[in-house]
């Protein structure tokens, strides 16, 4: 458990991407959103509790930079244009920079459109994303528990279920393999490897003429699907078939996955969405300068410093690009996802289904989770 525990704090550690945590549960706790957390959720104590994340958030620790560049030009371009208007007279030959407001409140609402429908793909992406995670690991739950219950009865001899814990050992570390290290492109070691073939065959494991090509999961699951047929010949066709739809359930779901991490968001309406963005907040500030020229006239604060231009650009431009930085993070969920939590809930299910049986689970949880722990 110490190397899954690692792990987990080294995804959390390096995860500055989104706001934390996705999956909302405690540092101590495996359980997911639970009615407390709920009620938590909804309380009203929220408008309190999450305000401070403007300052100190994961998102605005992102755009920080970007943003402060934006305010310190938004700042020359007020002091600019303040000079060459009512600066010293040995100054006044330096001509107002100032654009027409109507072209940034005609295109605004595009804009927002823009940044509405990126943010909402994106989302359904995130989305897409946890279905498939959460179908993989549901899927191998449910082939451990079916090779729990078809070999724990009499029919079974000792040497298929000695198979069957093979099997569900291999299934671990196929799982650990996906979660760990696989959706972050990252391969699995050659000893790794052969261990994954070695218990999913029962044997030594095969030559598999790849030449430069890694092995995929795709070729565990047709291994598993092969040591399942060979190795446990006391299950009904039935069982075999019933067998066969989770290890495809689990094929099918790891190929929306790949697809997700293949396909992005056509980079054309990312890159674009960006250009118009950074170029309608570079010009925004010469649109507005003018409307802020007489601000505070007649008042205490006629003749002092008016940063109202610099404040009104740290506003817009923290709405937007936080906007437009969120639908970017979450674009690709599998660096966001805590996917070594859902390999630490499928450990914890199955040490629960082979306790059923009074089966040793020491040296076989060890030997699933030492993958998890090697693969990043």
């Amino acid at each position: 458990m110490d190397d899954v525990l690692l792990e987990a704090k080294q995804v959390r550690g390096s995860s500055a991407l989104v706001e934390q945590p996705v999956f909302f549960d405690s540092a101590d706790s495996t359980a997911p959103f639970d009615m407390d957390r709920w009620a938590l959720h909804r309380n009203p104590s929220r408008y309190g509790r999450l305000v401070p994340g403007i300052l100190v958030g994961a998102t605005t620790k992102r755009i920080s930079t970007v943003v402060a560049t934006l305010v310190v030009f938004s700042a020359l371009v007020g002091v600019y244009n303040d000079l060459a208007t009512n600066g010293d007279p040995m100054l006044g030959f330096l001509p107002p920079v100032q654009l027409p407001l109507t072209p940034f409140e005609l295109t605004a609402p595009v804009l927002g459109l823009l940044l509405v429908f990126r943010t909402d793909t994106a989302n359904g992406r995130f989305d897409a994303g946890c279905d498939a995670v959460w179908e993989i690991t549901s899927s191998l739950r449910s082939l451990v528990r079916k090779l729990v219950a078809w070999t724990g009865g009499s029919k079974s001899s000792e040497a298929e279920r000695a198979a069957a814990l093979d099997l569900i050992d291999a299934c671990l570390l196929l799982h650990g393999w996906i979660m760990g290290s696989y959706l972050r492109g990252k391969p699995l070691k050659a000893a790794q490897e052969a261990q994954l073939l070695r218990i999913a065959a029962g044997s030594a494991p095969p030559v598999i003429a790849t030449g430069n090509v890694a092995m995929t999961p795709h070729l565990a699951i047709t291994a598993l699907s092969l040591g399942v047929n060979r190795r446990l010949p006391s299950l009904t066709d039935q069982e075999l078939v019933s067998i066969d739809e989770e290890l495809g359930k689990v094929d099918k779901a790891l190929g929306r996955c790949e697809k997700l991490l293949r396909a992005p968001i056509p980079l054309g309406y990312t890159r674009y969405s960006v250009r118009f963005l950074w170029l309608w907040l570079s010009l925004l500030p010469f649109a507005l300068t003018a409307n802020f020229a007489e601000f505070g006239a007649g008042t205490w604060w006629d003749d002092k410093p008016q940063p109202v231009l610099a404040v009104a650009m740290l506003f817009v431009g923290f709405v937007f690009l936080s906007i437009e930085d969120i639908a970017v993070q979450i674009e690709e969920p599998f660096s966001i996802l805590p996917l070594v939590k859902c390999h630490k809930w499928l450990l914890i299910e199955v040490r629960r289904m082979r306790s059923l049986v009074q089966v040793d689970w020491q040296a076989p949880e060890a030997q699933a989770e030492g993958v998890v722990g090697d693969v990043e």
